[in-house]
């Protein structure tokens, strides 16, 4: 049920509304699914429209994903990946269309992810931001350090890592950058020796 990053995918979690609010339009789970997945809804009171679907995405009998919707209409999920009680990844979503990020069901109108931030704690400055496009990851820029500076910055083409940059020396900018070839597999170093902005490849290492 979760993404290679530890969060819940949107097409999973639009299975979960399935589970949680029974839709019209929704292939019925199985007697196994709803074994093994523990759901909780919260209604409005006045107007009887779903407002909170929560979730124990990993089974252990806690529930650690809690949904913020307009009825059916996904706005955020907050996540507990570590188990202490408390938010610490959190995913935005807005509109969208069937295709790459949304759910092959009658939710795939808005089951598109936006934005995504973690942190350690709910108070806590964000340590990580990724960004998306029609549900398609972007970029991500990290604080690797806890510094309260992001010091590493990811870049996906067609929702493939393309390029890493880094900042080694802790000035706030890049001056490494890592390329990456189709096959996920680093084809050249760069540097920024004047702190310019300009990269140069790196030379080779001699055996």
């Amino acid at each position: 049920m979760r993404s290679i990053h530890g969060c819940l995918a949107p097409a999973s979690f639009a299975g979960l509304l399935c589970l949680g609010v029974g839709a019209a339009g929704c292939q019925s789970p199985s007697a196994a699914a709803n074994d093994a997945i523990k759901t909780e809804s919260v209604y409005n009171r006045q107007t009887g429209r779903l407002e909170q679907l929560k979730a124990d995405t990993d089974g252990n009998g806690t529930l650690d994903a809690t949904a913020h919707l307009d009825g059916t209409a996904l706005k955020d999920i907050e996540i507990d990946r570590d188990g202490d009680g408390l938010p610490d990844r959190w995913e935005y979503y807005g509109p969208g269309t069937s295709g790459a990020g949304a759910a092959a069901n009658k939710f795939d109108r808005w089951a598109v992810i936006l934005r995504a931030e973690e942190a350690s704690r709910p108070d806590a400055p964000r340590t990580r931001r990724e960004h998306y496009d029609r549900g398609i990851l972007q970029r991500v820029e990290e604080d690797t350090d806890l510094d309260g500076r992001m010091d590493k910055w990811e870049f996906y083409t067609r929702g493939d890592l393309s390029r890493v940059e880094l900042d080694l020396s802790g000035k706030g900018v890049a001056d490494r950058r890592l390329i990456y070839g189709p096959t996920g597999d680093v084809i050249r170093i760069e540097r920024d020796r004047r702190g310019d902005g300009h990269f140069e490849p790196m030379e080779e290492p001699r055996p």
